[in-house]
């Protein structure tokens, strides 16, 4: 047996909680995940996890040999990334992001990547739901709003503006808003993503205040929100990133830009790790720019 590979799966173990988890991580089977860790304990002549049917922790001998772990195959990924820095990036590259964040920001992004990094294989998933990391090996998570697991390393990548956007049809035909409150005479379309699609916030003299509005549509989905907004059946409040060239090509104009509406923060999560990841950085670097 590679003596690095069962280091590496020791430390996933230990870092994820179960065999599964390491093994999604890793990109193994349970069952191969299971025989290095074995023999890893054969080479060493000790035990280095207590298990149950139920539960699994770490032995006296096992937590020493964690932070020898830990060390050994830190010092062989900064090898790796000093190799890497004159070779290129290679491997897989496993990232999960919001269903519309990821269709078009995200995507665009790893678009960028993959013309720079040709030797790296991405693995896009989205979805709406927040991923598991441990459980579904990701490498990275990019997330919009607060986030709930504190026990995840995060940087904040930007964030998105909401902002109130109509097509020059709509104007033309119901008048164009110079006021937050006149919107509760217009035809409002409004997204279910947001804490209260039927009050939007805006800052007004100083303080905050949340306008009700109304309209023919609500959706979960930004996109299918700006389709009738495009052909000038409501206003909308919006991400800014995800706007797009409707802006600068004039299909959508900016309304009330004197009232700020509130931001929404754009984080990359990862799991804690003591290795460095040359693969999340780049991407990090390319995302960044695309949100920016």
């Amino acid at each position: 047996m590679d003596k690095i590979q069962g280091m590496r799966t020791f430390v996933a173990v230990v870092e994820t909680g179960s065999f599964t988890a390491a093994s999604k991580r890793l990109g193994l089977t349970d069952k191969l995940a299971s025989k290095y860790i074995v023999a890893l304990e054969l080479q060493l002549g000790m035990s280095l996890l207590h298990r149950t049917t139920r539960s699994m922790s770490l032995t006296h001998d096992g937590r020493i040999y964690l932070d020898g772990c830990r060390r050994v195959l830190a010092e062989i990924d900064l090898l790796d990334t000093a190799l890497q820095s004159t070779s290129g990036l290679k491997g897989m590259l496993r990232i999960a992001a919001p269903l519309t964040f990821g269709d078009t920001v995200v995507a665009a992004a790893v678009d960028d990547f993959m013309e720079a990094y040709p030797d790296v294989t991405v693995d896009l998933e989205l979805a709406d739901h927040y991923v598991d990391l441990a459980e579904e090996g990701v490498d990275l998570a990019v997330r919009m709003g607060s986030l709930k697991d504190s026990s995840l390393i995060a940087r904040k990548l930007g964030e998105a503006r909401l902002i109130v956007v109509a097509a020059p049809s709509y104007i033309e035909r119901y008048g164009l808003p110079r006021h937050p409150e006149e919107l509760v005479a217009h035809r409002c379309i409004r997204d279910a993503n947001n804490p209260d699609p039927s009050r939007w916030p805006f800052l007004i003299g100083g303080e905050w205040v949340q306008i009700p509005v109304t309209g023919p549509l609500i959706s979960n989905s930004p996109p299918a929100c700006l389709l009738p907004t495009r052909a000038g059946k409501g206003i909308f409040i919006c991400p800014n990133v995800f706007l797009g060239d409707d802006l600068a090509q004039g299909r959508l104009i900016q309304l009330l830009p004197d009232f700020p509406s509130r931001t929404i923060a754009i984080q990359a999560v990862q799991l804690p790790s003591a290795f460095d990841r040359p693969k999340v950085n780049a991407f990090i670097e390319i995302l960044k720019r695309h949100i920016d």
